[in-house]
């Protein structure tokens, strides 16, 4: 086992709102708000207020943990941004952690088998399946409604959880965000088991944005002598 001691921070805004946690001497501070809007305004705020509750100082980390997606593009731009850049100032590794799997430890602890269902805010859905140790079964991707559904049929005995399952009328495990304290523990094995390394967190995009060319006719200025 590593020495590593050093408090850990880590914080998530890919999906409907913003979780933080601070890891202190085995110890954790959390903080959990759902919310779709400002997530860019509230998330430091919170990292700020579990920071205080712990009594850690930005100078006293040891470790920066985040998601890397998938999720909400907005969303996850920021939490990733805001991790880069305390990581940067800080001169602190960053350990990046899938979405998928932070939600499968979050809403199926113990041994079974799970199909994580994300919300895309379209037709379709993202999806991952997770043995009983929460290993992927299958890489991440969208699918439709009707294709999921066959899916899951097919896969008796696991257990369906994520965002999406008021959605798609379900039963299952719905759970909204994932557990900050279960990201910050699963981020700091993952950067002892390679060694105390991290390397570059990199964005999980299953699709690109939602973003669409304005209809207004263009304006054309003239250029001045």
């Amino acid at each position: 086992m590593s020495d590593f001691s050093n408090p850990v921070l880590a914080f998530d805004s890919a999906l409907a709102g913003c979780t933080v946690a601070v890891l202190k001497g085995g110890e954790a501070h959390v903080r959990v708000l759902e919310t779709s809007r400002e997530q860019a305004a509230k998330l430091m705020p919170m990292v700020q207020d579990v920071m205080a509750e712990a009594k850690v100082a930005f100078a006293d980390l040891g470790l920066i943990v985040t998601t890397v997606g998938p999720g909400s593009f907005t969303g996850l731009r920021i939490s990733l941004s805001a991790a880069r850049s305390l990581g940067l100032a800080l001169d602190l590794p960053v350990q990046g952690v899938g979405t998928f799997e932070i939600m499968a430890r979050s809403a199926v602890p113990e041994r079974q088998p799970c199909i994580v269902v994300l919300e895309t805010k379209r037709t379709d859905y993202y999806v991952q399946v997770f043995d009983a140790d929460k290993s992927p079964q299958s890489d991440p991707v969208c699918m439709e409604e009707d294709e999921l559904r066959t899916m899951i049929a097919q896969r008796v005995g696991y257990i369906l959880c994520g965002d999406a399952l008021g959605r798609l009328g379900t039963e299952g495990r719905a759970l909204m965000l994932p557990d900050p304290e279960i990201l910050a523990r699963a981020g700091l094995a993952q950067f002892i088991a390679n060694g105390m390394k991290a390397e570059r967190p990199e964005p999980v995009y299953l699709r690109g944005a939602d973003v669409s060319l304005s209809t207004k006719p263009q304006r054309i200025i003239a250029d001045r002598p």
